[in-house]
């Protein structure tokens, strides 16, 4: 079963453009702006305009592709999970079988880095690599949880702001930072597990 939470905007491409279309305009701008394609085009023993647009194009939609790909309410899970306090939380949990523990988290950031990467092939033969880097990071100001059995089963939380950079080659494309809307109440159906005593470490 697949837990989801919903977010507004929801991924990574609405977080940093009202308008998604604009990530194809921006990557292909800094594209051309850095003439990072240039090599693929002497690999390929291709140098004419034609084809350079063709291959910064596809390289562009890619490149919006997994920032559209990025779910910002999984991302947000992902570091819940991680998070040392409802870790505990789950411990006892486990340790002491049908109690339910309710955690609190003052303000607290989520921090999370993503380094997806597009293969550009040209003629069937690969010759290049383009690595893309996406930065969030998640300001929020409260929380509440509720954990069963290992697993976090409801959380409430309150305001959020997110900010995201976004980079092609380590070159910084667009960045931007904005408010994040989240359920004020959410329930998670079977829950996430926190902590699996089966495992080491917890």
């Amino acid at each position: 079963m697949t837990v989801l939470i919903e977010t507004k905007p929801s991924t990574a491409d609405l977080l940093l453009f009202a308008n998604p279309e604009n990530a194809v305009t921006a990557l292909s701008e800094a594209l051309d702006a850095r003439r990072m394609l240039e090599a693929v085009g002497e690999g390929a023993r291709r140098a004419d305009s034609v084809f350079n647009s063709a291959l910064n194009g596809k390289v562009a939609e890619a490149g919006g592709e997994l920032l559209r790909g990025l779910d910002l309410g999984a991302v947000l899970l992902g570091g819940w999970q991680r998070y040392r306090d409802l870790r505990i939380a789950a411990r006892k949990t486990v340790e002491q079988p049908g109690s339910t523990e309710v955690v609190r988290l003052a303000e607290h950031k989520i921090t999370s880095r993503h380094a997806p990467y597009a293969d550009v092939y040209v003629d069937g033969h690969r010759v290049t690599r383009v690595d893309f880097g996406i930065e969030l990071a998640f300001d929020i100001t409260l929380m509440q949880a509720s954990v069963r059995d290992g697993r976090l089963i409801s959380l409430g939380a309150g305001d959020c702001a997110a900010s995201i950079t976004w980079s092609v080659r380590g070159f910084p494309v667009a960045q931007n930072r904005a408010p994040l809307s989240l359920p004020f109440h959410v329930k998670l159906g079977e829950g996430i597990l926190l902590y699996d005593a089966r495992r080491p470490g917890g």
